[in-house]
C-alpha cells in the first residue's frame, strides 16, 4: 500500500502561533484560518469575496456552462514521484498525507480552483481546505475534513490525528463544503481516468484522485486526476495545477523549509 510510518523526529518549525497536535507535541505556525479548540486545529470557513460578473473575463464561458446538466471536466496525468517517494520514505513521513499536502498547496496557488458557485453567483475563497476519504477496517470509507496549513509538519501531524479519529467515529455527513475540495485515494489501480459522483450543489468543488504508483523504466510514476467546473476553470488552469505539483515533486526537501 502507498503508506509509510511516522518517524519520531521532525524538522524544526518556524516560530509563530501555537497549534496543538497529537501526543503532546505542539507545532508553531502562523495561520489566520486556524482556530484552537481543546487539542485540535479547528477548520474555520475562510473569507470569500463575490466576483463581479461585469468585469469577469470568463463571463461568457461561465454563462455557457452554468446551467449544463454536467458542467464538469476532468484530466488525468502521470507524475514522476521518484525523488518525492525517496525523500518521504527516508524522512519517515506518511506517503498519502505528504502527497495531499502538495495537492492542497497546488490547489491554493491557482485562484480559479478556489472559485465556487453559490446561489448562482461566483465567489473566491482566500483559502480552501482538503476533505478526504479514509479507508475503514471493514473496507468501507468515511469522509475526513481537514485543515490546510502551510507548515508541512503541522499539517502532517494534524491530519494523522484526524484520520485515526475518523477510523473510530466515521463521518458521512452531507454538510456545507464550499470552502473545501475533495481528495480520494485509489491505491489499488493505476487508472488512466476516473469519474466522480456528481451532485449539483458540489459541482464547483474540485475533486482530485490519487492512483497506484508504478515503475516505468526506473522512474516511479503516479496517476493524479482532477475534476473541475468548466465554467470556472479550463485546461490552462489545470495545467498550472500540474506544473505546481511537478515543481514541488522535483524538490521535496523544500517541504521542511
Amino acid at each position: 500500500m502507498q503508506e509509510f510510518g511516522i518517524a519520531p523526529k521532525r524538522p524544526r518549525i518556524p516560530q509563530g502561533t501555537v497549534v496543538p497536535v497529537p501526543c503532546g507535541i505542539r507545532a508553531n505556525i502562523i495561520d489566520r484560518n486556524i482556530n484552537l479548540s481543546g487539542n485540535e486545529a479547528v477548520i474555520m470557513i475562510p473569507f470569500k469575496k463575490k466576483i463581479d460578473l461585469s468585469d469577469y473575463p470568463r463571463k461568457g464561458l461561465f454563462m455557457a456552462f452554468r446551467d449544463r446538466q454536467m458542467p464538469c471536466f476532468g484530466v488525468t496525468a502521470n507524475l514522476d514521484i521518484t525523488r518525492f517517494r525517496q525523500f518521504i520514505e527516508t524522512a519517515g513521513y506518511r506517503f498519502y498525507i505528504s502527497m495531499t499536502y502538495l495537492i492542497a498547496r497546488a490547489v491554493n496557488q491557482v485562484p480559479e480552483l478556489r472559485h465556487r458557485l453559490i446561489d448562482r453567483e461566483i465567489y473566491e475563497f482566500e483559502r480552501v481546505h482538503p476533505s478526504h476519504t479514509v479507508l475503514m477496517p471493514d473496507n468501507t470509507f468515511s469522509f475526513c475534513d481537514s485543515v490546510y496549513m502551510e507548515d508541512f509538519s503541522a499539517y502532517h501531524d494534524d491530519l494523522s490525528r484526524r484520520i485515526e479519529a475518523i477510523k473510530k467515529a466515521p463521518d458521512l455527513e452531507n454538510r456545507e463544503k464550499d470552502h473545501m475540495f475533495f481528495i480520494t485515494d485509489v491505491p489499488w489501480i493505476s487508472f488512466t481516468s476516473i469519474t466522480h459522483p456528481f451532485e449539483a450543489k458540489y459541482s464547483s468543488i474540485p475533486s482530485i484522485a490519487i492512483g497506484k504508483f508504478f515503475n516505468d523504466k526506473g522512474r516511479i510514476l503516479m496517476p493524479l486526476a482532477i475534476q473541475a467546473h468548466h465554467g470556472l476553470a479550463d485546461g490552462f488552469h489545470l495545467g498550472l495545477f500540474y506544473e505546481c505539483m511537478e515543481r514541488m515533486l522535483i524538490e521535496p526537501e523544500d517541504l521542511c523549509n
